[in-house]
């Protein structure tokens, strides 16, 4: 007889906890299912939708007990637009879900018995914290263009009227821009808008965001730190685990428009940035001169090519900072990072899963892991912020 599990079968199942990546956790014919927007106490029903190997994919069709940490959604758009994955739980269930991700990830992929996470450091504001905000725009059968994020699988266009967690300026601004792509006013339409807060559409090449007082310029397509709200907490988090001497020489790998080194530099003897982007790495030597920030210079290039050129030259390496991308450093990058010998290594990234991987690497060279520490720099969604703190 065939016990196994279908797509369009109707189950009951009670929900465990909340997975890295925001899938609730519930069990069925000793088969893991993975059900969007559910929260941990919650018992549902739901309909199969896919079967894997190991594992399903279920929907909601019905919530029969709802968690306790469950709250109502503030945003109309919640579940169908794929910007946010947690409006359905209380923040403070979402803070002690991020926290066990974290946990979760280094014991499983890095390997790591009982790792050293910190309690998370909330954000002072769960919603309206983001700085910055990318719509799509995509003309429907008839030509009319709409503007929007893209729903929960990437398929469609979700045509919104504001969004909770931008920043109020931003939701300003969409407005104006959707007004003058529905008149005509922009002449020909981007596949993509980016919008910044306290700042009008259009912006110029250059746009400046504050930290800690200083104003930085970054490009209008660059990156910065998301929260406005926890861009000066990051600064000093990394600071104090840097744990900063006068006669270091510090190594900002991936350094943006140059953000870290711009607070770094007047307490050591050198930083060194590595940055692909040339429009990067003119805004960061922009801003170090603007703060007459002599013992800086950033390199353009691929971070891994720039430290192999850097072992070759012998530069002295006491401290190794990392942002890199989503998808973490390549093996060849961490290589070179051990082989330069910095006594600390501080990790910052948005992805604990491939943090993790790539720590698991530091650490059969000899690294010791000191300390997580989880920033919630994204309320609401799946999302998380990790600073992780090696020693040699």
């Amino acid at each position: 007889m065939d016990n196994k599990l279908h797509a369009g079968d109707i189950i009951k199942t009670s929900i465990e906890a909340v997975a890295f990546g925001g899938n609730g956790v519930g069990r069925t014919d000793d088969m893991v299912v993975f059900i969007p927007f559910t929260a941990a106490g919650d018992t549902v029903e739901a309909k199969i939708m896919e079967v894997k190997r190991n594992y399903c994919i279920g929907e909601i069709t019905e919530i029969i007990t709802p968690s306790p940490d469950r709250v109502e959604p503030v945003c109309p758009y919640f579940s169908t637009c794929g910007g946010c994955q947690y409006q359905h739980i209380s923040y403070k269930a979402q803070l002690e879900t991020k926290e066990r991700q974290v946990t979760e990830s280094f014991e499983r992929i890095g390997k790591i018995t009982s790792p050293p996470v910190k309690a998370i450091i909330p954000s002072p504001q769960a919603f309206n914290y983001r700085g910055k905000a990318e719509f799509h725009c995509i003309p429907d059968a008839d030509g009319q263009l709409n503007l929007g994020f893209m729903d929960t699988v990437g398929g469609k266009l979700v045509e919104i009227e504001a969004c909770n967690i931008v920043d109020e300026s931003i939701n300003t601004e969409y407005r104006k821009l959707r007004e003058m792509l529905a008149s005509g006013e922009i002449a020909s339409y981007r596949k993509r808008y980016i919008l910044w807060s306290e700042t009008t559409y259009p912006p110029g090449k250059y746009i400046t965001r504050t930290a800690k007082e200083k104003e930085v310029r970054i490009a209008n397509d660059g990156f910065f730190q998301g929260n406005i709200y926890l861009v000066d907490t990051l600064i000093e988090q990394i600071i104090d685990m840097c744990d900063l001497k006068e006669s270091d020489t510090v190594l900002d790998c991936y350094c943006g428009a140059g953000l870290f080194s711009l607070f770094i530099a007047p307490r050591v003897t050198k930083v060194l940035g590595m940055e692909i982007s040339g429009t990067a790495i003119h805004c960061a030597t922009h801003n170090a001169r603007e703060y007459g920030i002599t013992n800086t210079r950033f390199y353009k290039g691929n971070v891994e090519n720039i430290l192999g050129r850097f072992i070759k030259e012998n530069t002295r390496a006491d401290i190794v900072l990392i942002d890199p991308p989503r998808t973490g450093c390549t093996k060849k990058t961490l290589a070179r990072i051990d082989t330069l010998k910095p006594k600390r290594i501080v990790y910052i990234s948005c992805n604990p899963a491939t943090q993790a991987r790539d720590i698991r690497y530091l650490t059969g060279r000899g690294f010791s892991l000191e300390t997580l520490q989880p920033v919630d720099m994204f309320p609401q969604t799946k999302h998380i912020e990790v600073i992780a703190l090696l020693t040699r």
